[in-house]
């Protein structure tokens, strides 16, 4: 299905268009209403992105197009094609990859590692939910987590003593972001399932992953926080960094050094987007499919986990 000749002819036209890029734009994909908290305010039809997302990437330097679920494998080699990375953000889903949020990402995942080993550099970056189902698509859907009690913490991470040269995140960053990040409780976690150290090497997650930090539980049980391809621009966050500046119905961290530090991490991801060339061929149809043509809904006043959502009709 992800033939290599394939992908190659596709792809080569769009790559060799542009020599630097400093119009990023950014694939978001969308989830099912069915797995929210709103779901019986709005047509179960619906898919949604929250703004939070839409705001770091925008704050970061980046334009933001919607991708949808549950479309064909043409469908997500074409929007490859026209944007210059993908985030997978947080919410619900049924945990598999064969419908929803999770064959999305599957199918993405699929065509981005075809991409990038013809060194097209293309990132993805996981967020919570999409922290998991990175994982689960790097291990063909296999569930590897386990029950764990990390909702409502902020926390400070604990950096694995051995990766802080080898993890792309943290060998740059500068010093102030990673002394708050070590030290002081600004990473929002809302989590029930955890990667567990030990599940991450029997389940093999390990021959294509990197553990970069860990942390406890409610009860003390350490799992994984930020992993890291080891051969591929993936990463992905068990916390919010999203939150920090734009949600606030948790207690979620919101001091200026939880603000700053979580700010890294998009301005991070929004520069490896920079070293991807692919581009919209019309600009017209750019227009036509950035998230601007989308009116936000503001669901706070429904005790949603969220402040602001774009809805879109599926």
């Amino acid at each position: 299905m992800y033939s290599l000749i394939f992908l190659t002819l596709i792809l080569s036209f769009v790559i060799k268009l542009t020599i630097c890029n400093e119009r990023p734009v950014i694939g978001i994909l969308t989830q099912e209403v069915y797995w929210s908290g709103f779901r019986k305010s709005v047509p179960l039809n619906s898919s949604y992105i929250a703004a939070s997302y839409v705001k770091s990437i925008e704050a970061s330097g980046g334009r933001v197009v919607p991708v949808f679920t549950n479309r064909t494998t043409k469908y997500y080699i074409d929007m490859v094609r026209k944007v210059n990375g993908i985030l997978v953000p947080g919410g619900g889903c049924a945990f598999n990859i064969s419908s929803g949020i999770g064959r999305s990402t599957n199918e993405i995942f699929q065509i981005a590692k075809i991409v990038n080993k013809l060194n097209d550099h293309f990132p993805i970056l996981g967020i919570c939910l999409g922290f998991e189902l990175l994982l689960m698509a790097s291990i063909k859907g296999k569930f590897p987590f386990s029950k764990c009690k990390a909702q409502n913490m902020n926390l400070p991470l604990t950096l694995v003593p051995e990766m802080e040269e080898k993890s792309v995140l943290f060998r740059n960053m500068p010093k102030d972001i990673q002394n708050i990040l070590l030290t002081k409780p600004v990473t929002a976690n809302h989590h029930i399932k955890c990667m567990r150290k030990t599940n991450f090497t029997s389940m093999d997650l390990d021959k294509f992953w990197n553990p970069i930090t860990v942390n406890e539980d409610k009860d003390n049980l350490t799992f994984i926080s930020i992993i890291e391809a080891k051969n591929y621009p993936f990463v992905g966050l068990q916390f919010h960094p999203e939150k920090n500046a734009y949600e606030w119905e948790k207690d979620d961290p919101h001091s200026w050094s939880a603000i700053y530090s979580a700010r890294y991490f998009f301005d991070w991801f929004i520069n490896e987007c920079r070293k991807n060339k692919h581009r919209y061929i019309k600009k017209s149809t750019l227009k036509n499919e950035l998230i601007y043509n989308y009116p936000t809904t503001y669901v706070g006043k429904m005790h949603s986990v969220f402040e602001q959502v774009y809805f879109f009709n599926e």
